[in-house]
């Protein structure tokens, strides 16, 4: 008796398994119409756009400190005061949004700078002027 109402419950456990307990239901499908935009990646350019190229430098801040630096073609040429020069070649760039570029070049050791392959120095250009990221200071064209 006993080993056919456990049968008799576990049949009936399978069988509302394989129907469901609320019978046949049916759900609404769901269309979503979110578009999926590819991520185009960045290519890296030779050289430096033509946009930031130039000479730029700051007003002076603090006690007399000043920075100048000198986007050219194919190379690059940072300094500050107190500071080595930083003498940039093999120079590339990519564009990462409206006006905003990142230079990647190489440097070789100058004083206290180490140099280095692959350095990169992020700039945006303001109208006439650029701002190189790391740096508060507005560079302007002379």
């Amino acid at each position: 008796m006993k080993k056919t109402v456990t049968q008799t419950f576990l049949m009936a456990g399978a069988a509302l398994m394989l129907v469901g307990f609320g019978g046949t239901t049916t759900q609404a499908s769901q269309t979503s119409t979110s578009y999926q935009h590819k991520a185009t990646k960045v290519k890296w350019h030779k050289g430096t756009p033509k946009s930031v190229r130039g000479n730029f430098k700051t007003k002076k801040y603090g006690a007399d400190l000043m920075m100048e630096t000198r986007i050219r073609a194919k190379s690059t040429w940072f300094w500050g005061s107190g500071m080595p020069i930083q003498k940039g070649y093999n120079v590339h760039y990519k564009k990462t949004g409206h006006n905003h570029y990142v230079i990647r070049y190489d440097a070789h050791a100058s004083g206290m700078f180490k140099g280095g392959k692959k350095l990169t120095m992020s700039v945006n250009k303001v109208g006439k002027n650029i701002k190189v990221f790391g740096y508060s200071n507005v560079f302007y064209k002379y």
